[in-house]
């Protein structure tokens, strides 16, 4: 361990050129995905909001390797039948969707999309076409990876302060929670500034995922769930990336 610490902050000190050459050098980032469901994922949620993080390390042969991770949040559900048998008939037939708490007070529950994602990709950025002007490391890339897809439906009880049916293993019964492994696939355009300040790159990806549900009861309709799903999607995917390398004398 101790003989691998120099090495590798030697590799972050060592002076290259990005201008004009390929390079090699690890590449962190920020990522924002709008993701729109599709198969058995669009049965259940609208728009998905995918915030990630990535660490990525890219070689001079323009192949690079990429671990990300992040949060899926959503504000439409579409889940049929959910909570069907806890809302109240009455209030139903006054076109108002809520249920009573113990107390007797009426409240409607905040229904939520919510989840994560972690993936191991691969991908070659091809510089023979990048824009004109951008240096050998931008271009054109495609990207395969494969990951864990989980989410849930987020059930609060809002401003009710007694809601039993609504919390401890109660909840769990109801949220569909759901998880499987998956693949992914992207195309999309890097670009690597020559002087570390703009480095971005902006991607579609479609994403296929092989899951079932984690609770096998749902006790707001009284049945089993063992199906299995295909949770789908196609994501716009936008990212800002920090390439860690020290440029070399003649870019100063």
């Amino acid at each position: 361990m101790r003989q691998a610490l120099p090495f590798f902050l030697a590799f972050l000190c060592a002076q290259q050129s990005i201008r004009d050459s390929a390079i090699a050098f690890f590449m962190p980032a920020v990522v924002y995905g709008g993701i729109f469901p599709m198969q058995d994922l669009s049965q259940r949620f609208g728009y998905l909001n995918h915030i990630q993080a990535e660490v990525g390390y890219k070689f001079k042969s323009h192949f690079y390797v990429v671990l990300a991770g992040g949060g899926l949040v959503g504000d439409k559900v579409r889940e049929a039948g959910l909570l069907q048998n806890y809302l109240s008939a009455s209030l139903q037939q006054s076109g108002y969707v809520g249920m009573f708490d113990e107390n007797g007070k009426v409240f409607a529950p905040t229904i939520r999309a919510a989840g994560w994602s972690a993936q191991l990709r691969g991908g070659k950025i091809l510089p023979i076409l990048r824009i004109p002007g951008h240096n050998p490391n931008c271009g054109l890339f495609v990207e395969v990876g494969g990951g864990y897809l989980r989410h849930r439906i987020s059930i609060d009880k809002a401003r009710s302060d007694r809601a039993p049916i609504l919390e401890g293993d109660y909840l769990k019964g109801v949220d569909r929670l759901t998880g499987g492994w998956g693949f992914t696939e992207s195309i999309g355009y890097r670009y690597f500034s020559n002087r570390l300040l703009l480095n971005f790159f902006i991607a579609i990806e479609a994403g296929q995922f092989f899951t079932r549900s984690l609770r096998g009861w749902a006790y707001d309709t009284g049945q089993r769930d063992v199906r299995r799903r295909l949770d789908s999607w196609v994501s716009v995917r936008a990212g800002w990336m920090i390439p860690l390398y020290e440029k070399a004398p003649l870019e100063e």
